[in-house]
């Protein structure tokens, strides 16, 4: 899928508990009926941002255009408001960067996620560093880049690079090596406003024999 659609907000802390059952039983169900199939919901573990952001698929934009106009969304969102605060919405444009997206993830992976505005007098350059460089040199210090994603729709910054690994102590340890830290620098000639996130899950797919369900991991 070339399209996603990334909600955003946080928890009122006085509503966690009807919260957690209108996410899981309502709002899920409702995006998935929708066509913006839920890949997964994340907590923000490290990096200022929304606290919660529900990351989900879609066929094309038009599509993603019918979904954020039908009146079951609105409904959806009205009651989502009544447990949390700051809700917004992005769409996002896989680049191509990478072959292919799998919405499968291991039930222990974390994400890194890096965000960016490209210069506008570096394009073709980055084009390149990303594609020859940067991006093999995450997989050697092994961070799985998934996609690169264009923000069409939101706000910025305008680039998301979406990293997986499987253990965050490790991530975390490699993100300090000298590796990582020359091809930040070299990165950050090509691009600004440069920002990062670690993110866990907060409710994870479920697969079965015979249907798909969601669990809370870190309500």
């Amino acid at each position: 899928m070339s399209i996603k659609v990334n909600h955003y907000w946080s928890v009122v802390p006085k509503s966690q508990e009807e919260y957690q059952k209108f996410v899981i039983k309502k709002f899920i169900p409702g995006i998935n009926h929708l066509g913006m199939h839920t890949v997964a919901v994340w907590s923000v573990i490290v990096g200022e941002f929304s606290e919660i952001i529900c990351e989900t698929a879609c066929s094309d934009l038009e599509w993603v255009e019918k979904a954020l106009t039908h009146k079951r969304y609105r409904a959806l969102k009205t009651d989502l408001l009544r447990y949390v605060n700051g809700y917004h919405t992005k769409v996002l444009l896989n680049t191509g960067k990478v072959s292919s997206y799998t919405m499968d993830i291991h039930e222990d992976a974390v994400k890194f996620n890096q965000m960016w505005d490209v210069r506008s007098h570096k394009t073709g350059e980055y084009e390149y560093f990303m594609t020859h460089d940067y991006i093999p040199s995450l997989k050697e210090i092994g961070i799985s880049v998934a996609g690169e994603w264009e923000v069409i729709i939101g706000d910025g910054p305008g680039i998301i690079c979406e990293g997986r690994v499987s253990d965050v102590a490790t991530l975390i340890y490699n993100l300090r090596s000298r590796q990582f830290q020359d091809k930040k620098r070299e990165l950050k000639q090509l691009v600004e406003n440069y920002r990062s996130r670690i993110l866990a899950f907060h409710a994870r797919k479920i697969k079965s024999f015979r249907s798909t369900s969601y669990q809370l991991v870190n309500p």
